[in-house]
């Protein structure tokens, strides 16, 4: 009886044994040896692609694209991961962190020449389409009595969250005009969501939005309070291109929000689409390839995404091109712009 029970405690210890071991070594290296990544209980590459605010198009376009994608490529499953934006999504992509990444292309030309924010550049981080344009939308209610970006001096002000292209965007124009934080009441650092709900509470007297247009959070704003957003004139925008080529006066179309009748003159700039450089060249080919076959689901997600198309994919494409997309682009006649 004896020898029988420890025949069956031995087995168990063996399989035991052979569970843990096969745990340990069930997750492999991302394909292209990035070896942040590792393969799921079915065999698929695990991806995620760093977004913004949940209440931004950055975090919507991707959910759209994660959805596609899982759907029409049976190797990879792509998750969608809410981050500061911008800046922390190049670094995050540099160093392995995330796989693909939406960014503003002045941001992620920073990277790569490894200034402003950048102490170095970011030797990881490869271009993988140009997406839609962002405009800045500095917002504040009717009530409000700014009418003007001179008119934030001593104001509660939504700057952005922190590591974000709408916070650079907002030091930036301020600057322009002569205006730093100390100059107002407060600075606040904020996501998309968090700026719309203090504006709605009248926390804060007027915030910045940088984004596709419509910025979901917005949009729901203006169904609480009456808004309106105040114009960056093109002379300052003109004035700003003389540092920053990458910036564009354009104007927010009217009734792109509630109660917002007439069109505003605004800084616009690209959105890049960003990939990590040791990502299997195969795998982002046919990420590219099944982006560009699908947009008209695309498009269903969020109203900005329309303007990401094929014939514009490397319109202001400041980076080099990871190997695979240059590879798909080739075969489809699209050259840098």
């Amino acid at each position: 009886m004896k020898i029988k029970t420890k025949r069956i405690s031995l087995l168990v210890l063996m399989i035991v044994f052979a569970l843990v071991f096969a745990a340990g070594c069930g997750g492999g290296p991302r394909a292209g040896g990035n070896d942040q990544a590792g393969t799921g209980g079915e065999g698929k590459l695990q991806l995620t692609i760093a977004t913004g605010g949940t209440g931004g198009p950055y975090h919507t376009i991707a959910t759209g694209l994660a959805d596609i994608w899982n759907k029409n490529l049976d190797n990879v499953n792509v998750t969608v991961a809410s981050t500061g934006a911008s800046v922390i999504n190049n670094r995050m992509v540099d160093s392995g962190q995330a796989e693909l990444a939406f960014a503003m292309s002045d941001v992620s030309y920073y990277g790569k020449e490894g200034s402003n924010m950048f102490e170095e550049p970011l030797k990881n981080v490869r271009g993988f389409a140009s997406a839609h344009t962002n405009f800045v939308q500095l917002v504040t209610t009717k009530d409000s009595g700014i009418n003007s970006v001179e008119d934030l001096r001593g104001k509660r002000v939504g700057v952005g969250a922190p590591g974000s292209g709408t916070e650079l965007n907002a030091r930036r124009i301020l600057a322009a005009y002569g205006i730093t934080y100390d100059d107002l009441a407060k600075a606040d650092y904020l996501s998309y969501a968090e700026t719309a709900e203090q504006l709605s509470n009248r926390n804060i007297d007027a915030g910045f939005f940088t984004g596709g247009l419509p910025i979901a959070s917005i949009t729901e704003l203006a169904t609480k309070q009456d808004i309106k957003i105040i114009p960056i004139e093109p002379e300052i925008v003109e004035k700003l291109k003389q540092e920053f080529p990458v910036y564009m006066s354009k104007s927010i179309p009217a009734g792109t929000y509630k109660g917002v009748d007439e069109p505003v003159n605004t800084l616009a700039l690209k959105n890049y689409i960003l990939v990590n450089k040791d990502l299997d060249e195969q795998i982002v080919y046919d990420l590219v390839k099944t982006m560009f076959e699908n947009l008209d689901e695309l498009y269903g997600y969020h109203n900005a995404a329309k303007q990401i198309k094929l014939e514009t994919a490397l319109e202001a494409m400041e980076l080099e091109l990871h190997p695979g997309v240059a590879k798909y682009y080739q075969e489809q006649g699209i050259e840098k712009q």
